[in-house]
């Protein structure tokens, strides 16, 4: 019998919890039965989940950007890695040879090592900007093709952060990604 007791719990009737479940109760004797309504319409309500950062990723407009970025830094790159490999080529020499042509090379090898570290560090700084620029322009696309999809398949919320678990069955993430591909079509037709 006392475990019988120690499993059964009383409903909470007092503090906060209590109270709203008392004003609740209330509302719905006293105004035939609107806090029932409020809970059925609560309970229509429909609730999707986008993960943006695989939207980010993943969308067609970031992606063309994306390579349209690796383009345009491609020819300075290739200009890095030709001075990497001078320098590369000039420090093996370097621990081979000894006294005058020793500090010959390195003279020419400090330099270039510095040039090297500052177009390096230039090219990340631009290609990081440029980046994030492109990610801004797509910003609004993204958000335009989660709220059409949500109109027109009577969502009332998308969330796309802050959730601790999200079901598949709510997760729209791929149905947005086709709309910004069928979008993406649509946009590139003669």
């Amino acid at each position: 019998m006392l475990r019988l007791m120690r499993a059964y719990r009383q409903p909470v009737t007092t503090g906060a919890c209590g109270a709203l479940l008392r004003v609740l109760a209330l509302g719905a004797l006293a105004h035939g039965g609107p806090a029932v309504v409020w809970a059925q319409e609560a309970a229509a309500t429909r609730i999707a989940y986008v993960d943006m950062k695989r939207l980010i990723d993943d969308s067609p407009q970031v992606r063309e950007a994306r390579a349209r970025l690796q383009r345009e830094f491609d020819a300075s790159v290739a200009l890095l890695r030709e001075d990497e490999r001078r320098l590369a080529s000039l420090e093996q020499r370097m621990q081979s040879a000894g006294g005058e042509d020793a500090t010959r090379l390195r003279a020419e090898a400090d330099p270039l090592r510095r040039s090297v570290e500052r177009t390096r560090e230039r090219l990340r700084n631009e290609l990081e900007t440029r980046s994030e620029q492109e990610v801004q322009r797509a910003w609004p696309v993204l958000n335009e093709a989660i709220a059409n999809y949500a109109r027109d398949n009577g969502l009332d919320l998308v969330v796309s952060s802050g959730a601790l678990y999200v079901s598949g069955r709510v997760d729209i993430t791929d149905r947005v990604l086709d709309l910004l591909e069928r979008e993406r079509d649509e946009d590139t037709r003669p």
